[in-house]
């Protein structure tokens, strides 16, 4: 495909793309998303006017087990208030019908699963209240298997393997987008299903130098520490890639790490890594995970409204906006984007969510 900005569309093509998104599955593969009272309603407005139809939302992280059901607990309680604007989603028809209904859906996907406290008993309760996606592991060594952050990769741990197993049989989509190389290669091997990463970028296009979201997380906090080495060790190799769509996996591209160095936009730095993906695993195995934190995204809104004439001084600001400040109301741009590279109708379609929606309609039983 071409390199072409999504700037550069006319009018007949932006209002091809509108349409095309309007129309279409719209699926966002990792979001950290729900907070306590009024802002979960900003965000559910957000994803609304985006037209995505369903995320894959960040639950039970950094919780026990009883902290965590609790959370969901209270998620349920806040769905169920707003019945008629959301939905949890259990089984892929669910996001057909959300798409009809003019829904949004909301799928339970804890990036670790540390929370389970290595018991499988707690696992079907999760599953009970709806959980559908896991992450193995978050970025460090859990009791399944080891994270991208560590020095070594233990690969996975005889829980991990007999989590993987469970995971199979109770039909929770294994995600392993923090998760160590060898853990990956562990778990694609050993499931029977197809498993997912749903918020990377390939490893061998990572950007060498800092210039979006993520250069801006370096600079607020220690906790990533050397942005290129993180990138690095968040992108996943070509080998692994195809091992994961040749199982029938689907792997999402995020905007976090795309941004090069320079006055390109994010938007077409993120199309810039998913024509690199699709060059790997193909057009049937590629989907978009934002990895938005929707929290942060009010805390810089409000910075701005605070320090409007310091944004540029302190506070980082792409020249695409809508994704540096986190909102994806604008998520139509990620559409102008692939319909100016030249992507087919069909194509966009399947990236924007239909292949989401194969995957977890053959995971999910």
């Amino acid at each position: 495909m071409g390199s072409r900005s999504y700037l550069s569309l006319n009018k007949e093509e932006l209002d091809h793309a509108i349409t095309l998104h309007n129309e279409s599955i719209v699926i966002d593969s990792s979001v950290v998303a729900v907070i306590d009272y009024i802002a979960e309603n900003m965000w559910l407005d957000d994803v609304l006017k985006g037209g995505l139809t369903a995320t894959n939302i960040t639950v039970c992280m950094q919780k026990n087990f009883n902290d965590a059901l609790k959370q969901l607990i209270n998620y349920t309680h806040w769905v169920e208030k707003f019945k008629d604007q959301v939905l949890i989603i259990k089984k892929s028809e669910d996001i057909i019908n959300a798409k009809k209904q003019r829904k949004h859906g909301i799928i339970y996907g804890p990036q670790d699963s540390a929370f389970i406290e290595s018991s499988l008993d707690f696992l079907k309760i999760a599953y009970d209240y709806g959980l559908r996606v896991m992450q193995l592991t978050y970025n460090w060594q859990n009791d399944a298997g080891g994270g991208c952050r560590e020095r070594k990769d233990s690969g996975l741990s005889i829980f991990g393997e007999n989590l993987v197993k469970e995971m199979n049989k109770l039909g929770i989509l294994i995600d392993l987008s923090h998760t160590g190389d060898q853990t990956c290669w562990d778990a694609i091997e050993l499931s029977k299903d197809p498993v997912s990463f749903t918020h990377i970028i390939p490893r061998k296009s990572a950007p060498e130098q800092p210039g979006g979201y993520a250069e801006w997380a370096n600079k607020s906090t220690n906790l990533w520490g050397d942005f290129v080495k993180y990138s690095k060790q968040r992108g996943k190799p070509d080998d692994i890639l195809k091992m994961c769509a040749e199982k029938g996996g689907v792997i999402g591209v995020t905007p976090f790490f795309a941004k090069k160095a320079g006055k390109s936009t994010i938007t077409d730095d993120l199309l810039d890594q998913l024509d690199v993906l699709i060059n790997v695993v193909g057009i049937d195995h590629v989907g978009f995970g934002s990895d938005l934190e929707f929290p942060n995204s009010i805390t810089r809104g409000c910075y701005i409204w605070k320090n409007p004439t310091k944004i540029d001084v302190t506070y980082f600001t792409p020249m695409d906006k809508s994704w540096g400040y986190g909102w994806l109301e604008n998520m139509p741009n990620f559409t102008k984007g692939l319909v100016a590279r030249g992507y087919s109708d069909n194509e966009i379609k399947k990236i924007l969510g239909e292949n989401w929606v194969k995957l977890f309609h053959r995971v999910w039983r």
